[in-house]
Order: C-alpha cells, then sequence, then structure tokens
C-alpha cells in the first residue's frame, strides 16, 4: 500500500509543480518578439515547396495597437506584410489584424490559440496561431486551412450540412530568434 501512496504522491506533486513553471502564455505579451521557421505547404499533390516565414511582433505608442509584420521568403521572392494587431477587448480575448489598406481581419483568443477565420477570393480560411512553452522549448505553431465556397455540397435529409473540401493546409513551426526590446 505505501509504495501506491508514495507513487500517487509523487505524480500529484509533480502534476502541481509543472502547472506551477508552465502557465499558460500571455497574448499579445509573451508573444512579442521576432520569430522565424519555414511554412511547408500541403496538398491533394502532398508537401509542395517549403518556404520561408518570420514574424515580428513589437509595440507601439498606442497599448492598444501591436506591430505585426510577417516575411516570407522563398522561390517567388520576398513578400513583407506590415499589419498592424489590434487590440479589440482583451478580456474577452477579442482582437484583429488591420492589414492597413481597408482589410481588418477579427481575431479571437480561444483557449491558448489564437483564430480567424475569412472568405478572400472564393476561398475559405481558417488560421490558428499559437504559442507552445514546454521546458526547453518555445515556439509558434502557425497553421493555415482553405476551402472554396463554391465546392459546397449540402448534406442531410434537408441539406442542412454543407461540406467544404480542404484545398490545402499549410503549417509552420516559427522559433524564437529575439526577445522583445
Amino acid at each position: 500500500m505505501r509504495p501506491f501512496l508514495l507513487v500517487c504522491l509523487t505524480i500529484v506533486l509533480a502534476h502541481t509543480m509543472l502547472g506551477c513553471a508552465m502557465t499558460p502564455p500571455r497574448f499579445p505579451e509573451d508573444w512579442l518578439g521576432s520569430w522565424a521557421g519555414e511554412v511547408t505547404p500541403y496538398s491533394a499533390n502532398g508537401a509542395n515547396d517549403r518556404f520561408g516565414m518570420r514574424l515580428d511582433i513589437t509595440r507601439t505608442d498606442d497599448p492598444s495597437c501591436f506591430d505585426w509584420t510577417i516575411t516570407y521568403s522563398g522561390s517567388a521572392g520576398t513578400q513583407v506584410r506590415a499589419y498592424s494587431l489590434v487590440v479589440r477587448d482583451a478580456a474577452a480575448g477579442r482582437f484583429a489584424i488591420d492589414e492597413r489598406n481597408g482589410i481588418v481581419l477579427e481575431q479571437q483568443l480561444l483557449g491558448d490559440a489564437l483564430y480567424s477565420w475569412f472568405d478572400v477570393a472564393g476561398t475559405r480560411l481558417c488560421v490558428r496561431e499559437r504559442l507552445v512553452r514546454t521546458s526547453g522549448d518555445e515556439h509558434i505553431e502557425v497553421e493555415i486551412a482553405s476551402a472554396r465556397d463554391r465546392d459546397a455540397t449540402a448534406t442531410g435529409p434537408s441539406g442542412e450540412v454543407s461540406c467544404r473540401p480542404l484545398v490545402s493546409v499549410q503549417r509552420a513551426r516559427l522559433e524564437r530568434v529575439q526577445q522583445a526590446r
């Protein structure tokens, strides 16, 4: 009986210590800095050519606005997208990406991940970004899933469910390359 109690106590103690050491990341504060890695695009044909991605998140003079700059680099050249992250209601997890061209994409922090869902040029995109922290590791996971609106099929007795087959998924693991200043 004692060995069983000792094992249970050890598990509870380890779980408690890990829980204290690994507090959930605060958004956007813990995300500030520079992150870089590779994007792997997948389609029905399998994995396609990888390309580089860098994400720079910095403070501005306005506490409700952060610079959110994404740089893509690869065989097609370099694209810099200088956006703003706007805090709508931090307590409710409501944010937005302002593309600074009239397009504003609403963002929702759910649990420990930031989500957005939007349509552009007949394609529906679902974006998930998550800061992952474990002992000795810190990275941002990015996943972008896309489906065409026009390919929707209705199922169910009354056609109440629309299905949109995925066209592609892009996944990236961005490692921290520089802390926020």
